[in-house]
């Protein structure tokens, strides 16, 4: 009898634009996680601590604005167009304005995670108003991700065309593609 011993991964599901904005999602949880984790634990060595608030400023300040822009710029303008059930635009308007929200809060959070990445040992000193704000943002976030998961991404699925899924998926790849390099002065020799 033959036994394969390899392991033969199964064949990579299409990448929709649904499925990318919940990859994200998942994302957001993690940072979200990592940002209650430093709040939380300021006897862990500087080095940690300062690695894990350089991850939070970087991500909180690059992927989070791009998926934001995702919903507002890509999803939200093609939602309307397709005709939202009331719910569903109750729901898109909520989106925004914590979109609004969790901006407001991470101008507090951001130069607190500037200091803790260049001077870890700040740690105990900002203990409580960071861990305050991250609990907040944590509990902002998985609200704000909630509401786009039972309320929008059902009825975006359902309205959107599959012309307008792939237009929102090319855009969102379009936003993560690396940046082309200045070219110098081709013009003068």
């Amino acid at each position: 009898m033959f036994v394969q011993l390899r392991f033969q991964p199964a064949p990579a599901a299409p990448e929709d634009a649904f499925q990318l904005l919940l990859d994200c999602h998942g994302r957001i949880r993690d940072f979200s996680q990592l940002a209650l984790r430093l709040a939380r634990d300021v006897e862990s060595p500087p080095r940690e601590r300062s690695e894990a608030a350089r991850r939070l400023e970087r991500y909180f300040t690059e992927a989070l604005p791009r998926h934001v822009a995702d919903e507002d710029l890509s999803l939200a303008p093609r939602l309307l167009r397709a005709g939202l059930s009331p719910r569903g635009l109750e729901a898109l308007h909520e989106m925004s304005r914590q979109h609004v929200d969790i901006e407001r809060l991470l101008a507090r959070l951001l130069p607190t995670w500037n200091a803790l990445a260049t001077a870890p040992e700040l740690g105990p000193e900002l203990a409580a108003e960071l861990r305050q704000d991250s609990m907040r943002l944590a509990a902002l976030l998985e609200s704000h991700l909630l509401l786009e998961e039972q309320a929008l991404l059902p009825e975006a699925r359902s309205l959107l065309s599959p012309e307008d899924a792939r237009a929102v998926r090319a855009e969102m790849r379009a936003r993560r593609a690396p940046k082309a390099e200045p070219r110098g002065d081709e013009g003068g020799r």
